[in-house]
């Protein structure tokens, strides 16, 4: 989902869900530490970390502390995934040591020598679900840059009580007549536009000719008189779950939280597919605290640190270690789509695309804009 504003979340969506999760407590005493911190000799100091939301909750954090020495200052990012990497490369050295941007972003950041190589051997990427393990924006000629270690999809969420799962298989469902100004979406044109491309039939999304770009154009326009509301995260979420709209171009991280607060949305990912979101660990390339950062993206990328970031308060999301995957609650997996875990890359991920940022971006924000004006 990320980048945000509270306008719509570029790398994921952030925002806060009412109460606190069942069973969440019960993670940490199952929790396995990380192999890779626990065989480490104690170490002292400190790393800088520039996150989105989800790292400051109760005992994210704790274990890293408790094993390596290590403290952690904290600084949690509201803006864009852009302001985050040009933080990191404005500041001084050593002020953010690890920053979380989404993926997209990732393949400019080695560009611009923003961000360090990683020794895959290092990382838990055996346990890995292989398609997340091999993810290609954060490689660079067979180098790794950055690991990602929180991801989920967008397709179409709904009000199941009034569609079926057979309803709303295909994209068609947002164009039907009866569902007119029924459909709200979130304020970003990177998901909304390339579910819309996947919904034309480009298996890559953002990688458009002029041709294909002109028909994107075209369906979004087709698009626009079945939606009532372009909103921030929080204020589609309250109008989704008012009862105003009942259908939005959303994955997991919108509809698990609602779902669990007992609102009556499920989520798919329709024939056509859908697309990504997520966020990547990396390490600045001109930290001085170089190895405490190795060591705490060792730690968020381990089975402890990801169960909980799954059904962290700010949101739910989809982890892509499988051990962190069966550390969850039955229910927990079966909103995330993981109860299958070792089909899941070839039967949920295999109809999803990676999010990217395209060549001609400011065309496709012109576009987005032009249809919010309409």
């Amino acid at each position: 989902m990320h980048e945000t504003k509270p306008k719509i979340l570029a790398a994921s969506p952030r925002f806060s869900r009412r109460g606190l999760l069942k069973g969440t407590a019960a993670l940490g005493a199952a929790a396995l530490a990380s192999p890779f911190i626990a065989t480490r000799a104690h170490a002292s100091g400190a790393v800088n970390v520039l996150a989105f939301g989800g790292y400051e909750e109760p005992g994210m954090l704790d274990a890293f502390t408790r094993e390596t020495g290590i403290s952690v200052n904290l600084k949690i990012h509201d803006g864009s995934d852009e302001e985050m990497i040009a933080l990191m490369q404005s500041s001084a050295p050593g002020t953010f040591d690890v920053i979380t941007p989404t993926s997209a972003y990732i393949p400019r950041a080695i560009e611009d020598g923003i961000i360090a190589e990683l020794n895959p051997v290092d990382f838990p990427l055996d346990d890995y679900f292989r398609i997340i393990a091999e993810w290609p924006p954060v490689w660079k000629d067979g180098r790794l840059y950055a690991i990602v270690n929180r991801f989920g999809y967008y397709g179409i969420t709904y009000n199941h009580t009034k569609f079926s799962e057979s309803d709303v298989a295909s994209y068609d469902i947002l164009f039907d007549p009866d569902v007119r100004g029924r459909v709200a979406l979130f304020d970003w044109f990177l998901p909304n536009m390339g579910c819309l491309s996947k919904y034309n039939g480009n298996s890559e999304p953002y990688d458009l000719d002029a041709a294909a770009f002109a028909e994107l154009r075209e369906t979004l326009t087709r698009l626009r008189p079945q939606v009532g509301f372009v909103g921030g995260t929080s204020q589609v979420i309250q109008a989704m779950a008012g009862g105003s709209y009942d259908l939005a171009i959303a994955g997991e991280w919108v509809q698990a939280g609602m779902y669990d607060d007992g609102l009556p949305f499920k989520a798919l990912v329709p024939a056509e597919g859908g697309v990504t979101w997520d966020q990547a660990v990396c390490v600045s390339a001109t930290t001085p605290n170089h190895e405490n950062a190795v060591r705490f993206v060792q730690y968020v990328t381990g089975p402890e640190f990801q169960s909980k970031l799954a059904v962290a308060r700010t949101y739910y999301s989809m982890v892509p270690n499988r051990r962190a995957a069966k550390m969850l609650p039955d229910d927990k997996r079966a909103l995330l789509n993981l109860t299958d875990i070792d089909r899941f890359d070839e039967v949920f991920m295999s109809n999803l695309s990676p999010r990217k940022d395209p060549a001609n971006r400011s065309d496709w924000l012109n576009a987005w804009e032009a249809f919010k004006s309409t």
